[in-house]
């Protein structure tokens, strides 16, 4: 068995990982690229766990759609907005119209980023609102549909990296190689797939984050963000050394990802500590007394919308108590 196992993994050594290419789907007039189904796929069903996530909490659904919105849209304003002014400055200087083609380059980070500032939009015009558990809700949906998107660019091969002998390195053409503009790399040649080594490990961080927030016993409100930022950071930071430099400029040594990943690692450490002395779980729609849910404990929180929503569950027949499940 472990001579088999040796020979399996040799032979993994000498191919590695094979190169292919998807072709856009015609539609009439239009090519429907894969990598854009996948992301826009990846936002829908993100949309839906982060809304059924909501809804156990008893959360309004007109404030979680102008909080879907909000981060979306300023997501991917971010997201093209960072890709121009960080990774394509030259060819700004040289064709001014980039900034408008929103179609030719997103950042992951700069998606982060204008989410952010969309979230804070959002607080500002929702008083009231509890930040943390906003932040739970938002996450939670993101976690899943970034994972998709990483499936879209492990197939596009967005993000090709440093030339390897590892055995989940892809095996490039020298077609492919040919389009990187990097001196050193020509001709047929094995790299990392950066994108696929992400999608690898956002398995994992599905695997531990969406189980968390869906179990019956409740964490503090902000522990799903703080857990996944601080899962997801670090292993981003530490994969960027394999970047080309070709793609990924230096700023003081480190990939702008690099500089990011710190940040949100920092960000997270820094709510951790004080979840950890303050925090309290975000209620059930069934403990909320017809309340709606969402709002900061002490806060005074608006009726609950439809018929018996929020209202406490019937007791069972006979006077007996329910047992617990």
């Amino acid at each position: 068995m472990y001579a088999a196992f040796a020979v399996a993994l040799v032979a993994g050594v000498a191919t590695g990982l094979p190169y292919y290419h998807i072709p856009s789907i015609p539609i009439g007039p239009i090519d429907i690229q894969v990598f854009g189904m996948l992301v826009a796929a990846g936002v829908l069903i993100g949309a839906e766990i982060a809304r059924r996530y909501a809804l156990r909490r008893g959360v309004d659904e007109e404030i979680l759609r102008s909080l879907t919105g909000w981060c979306v849209l300023c997501g991917f304003a971010g997201a093209h907005l960072f890709d121009v002014f960080v990774y394509e400055l030259d060819e700004l200087r040289t064709d001014p119209w980039r900034i408008v083609k929103v179609w030719q380059g997103i950042s992951s980070y700069g998606g982060f980023l204008g989410a952010t500032i969309g979230f804070l939009i959002f607080l500002r015009r929702h008083k009231g609102i509890w930040p943390a558990l906003m932040a739970d809700i938002t996450l939670v949906g993101t976690v899943f549909g970034f994972t998709m998107g990483r499936v879209g660019c492990t197939i596009v091969h967005d993000h090709p990296g440093a030339p390897t002998d590892f055995v989940l390195g892809f095996d490039y053409p020298a077609k492919f190689i040919a389009t990187l503009h990097t001196p050193g790399l020509q001709g047929d040649m094995r790299l990392h797939n950066l994108g696929f080594y992400e999608l690898l490990y956002l398995i994992v961080v599905n695997l531990v984050v969406l189980p968390l927030a869906f179990r019956k016993k409740k964490l503090p409100a902000g522990m799903i963000a703080v857990i996944t930022a601080t899962m997801y950071a670090p292993v981003r930071f530490f994969l960027e050394f394999w970047r080309l430099d070709a793609s990924d400029p230096r700023y003081g040594g480190l990939t702008a990802a690099q500089w990011m990943s710190i940040l949100a690692f920092a960000v997270a450490l820094y709510a951790l500590q004080k979840i950890l002395r303050t925090g309290t779980p975000a209620p059930y729609v069934e403990e909320l007394g017809g309340q709606q849910g969402g709002y900061k404990p002490g806060v005074t929180a608006p009726p609950a919308l439809g018929a018996g929503a929020g209202k406490p569950a019937a007791k069972p027949a006979g006077g007996k108590k329910s047992k617990k499940s």
